[in-house]
């Protein structure tokens, strides 16, 4: 495709004076994302199908660097959070199925503090994880400065904060809560990227929420893949992707499934779902969401964090889970 999209009237809303989050439009260049490109027609990851996908790519400095993304039910688009320190709204074009087949309308948001102040210092800016709450709060997790931000909507003042076990702080600066799932019944699970388990040698710190008290979980860290992202499912299983990266063998990335019953123990179970590395399309795969289709199946949205380097890309896949 290639194209350069260009903000639409409705995103005008923004530039308003009142708005309460100023956008700026943004040209983004979309091209198709074959799931392996040396075989076209593949489409089947593991228990997973594969929809389609799109590379994303703009002229903008601030365009990059996406690590939580949250989709719309309806599937017209998606918000994305950077550890940069704005947020990024997508407007999609879609194909008969659903399925983003371009980008029709693209802009920035500016991250702020409660005082309504753009966060630019790095050391407060370093999303990771983004979640649209069962209440309609978006919720944000940040490392560096280890914490749990509430927004009422994006480009808007942070409204609040969560409280977090005092072992969070103890997170590697650049190794924190990276991946955030939110159960509908309120309940969250947190994951860390380098910490250790708690008062365990068994895999990596994880936290869950639940009846106001956060409970220390483990995660089977294995073969070098760390957590990145993770969202509930409405049964209560979790789905979490990991990704995996040394400079000589390259990316990869797997989606892994924690059943319900797993989070009444302190060491979780996960089932693999899928693991890809090159030739499959891959990068340094970090936000993850899902929607949930009228015949029950799955659709996840997987989304890469470019870092903001030429040698990387910002991918975006869309993976079916059957019922």
């Amino acid at each position: 495709m290639n194209r350069l999209i260009l903000l639409g009237f409705a995103g005008l809303f923004w530039l308003l004076p009142g708005a309460q989050g100023r956008a700026d439009p943004v040209a983004v260049r979309t091209a198709v994302l074959e799931l392996n490109p040396t075989a076209a027609s593949e489409s089947q990851l593991g228990r997973l199908d594969y929809l389609g996908g799109l590379i994303l790519a703009s002229e903008d400095g601030s365009f990059g660097s996406y690590s939580g993304i949250a989709a719309d039910a309806d599937g017209a688009g998606l918000w994305a959070i950077a550890d940069t320190g704005h947020w990024l709204r997508l407007d999609f074009r879609r194909d008969d199925k659903g399925v983003p087949t371009d980008v029709s309308a693209a802009q920035i948001l500016p991250l702020r503090d409660a005082n309504g102040t753009a966060v630019t210092r790095k050391v407060l800016s370093d999303a990771e994880g983004l979640r649209r709450l069962p209440d309609g709060r978006w919720l944000v997790s940040f490392e560096r400065a280890h914490r749990l931000w509430f927004y009422d909507q994006p480009g808007g003042a942070a409204t609040g904060t969560l409280d977090v076990p005092p072992s969070v702080a103890q997170q590697p600066a650049n190794g924190g809560i990276e991946a955030v799932a939110a159960f509908t019944n309120g309940d969250l699970l947190l994951f860390s990227e380098d910490m250790p388990a708690v008062n365990s040698t068994a895999g990596s710190a994880a936290w869950l929420w639940r009846k106001g008290a956060w409970h220390d979980l483990v995660w089977p860290a294995r073969d070098d893949f760390k957590p990145t992202d993770a969202v509930a499912l409405d049964n209560g299983d979790v789905i979490v992707l990991e990704r995996f990266y040394m400079p000589i063998i390259g990316p990869k990335a797997r989606l892994q499934r924690i059943p319900a019953a797993s989070l009444e123990a302190s060491q979780l179970q996960p089932e693999l779902l899928a693991e890809w590395a090159a030739p499959y399309s891959v990068d340094n795969m970090e936000a993850l969401d899902l929607r949930r289709m009228p015949d029950g199946s799955l659709w996840l949205y997987v989304m890469s964090d470019d870092n903001q380097n030429v040698l990387q890309r910002t991918l975006l896949m869309v993976f079916r889970l059957a019922p």
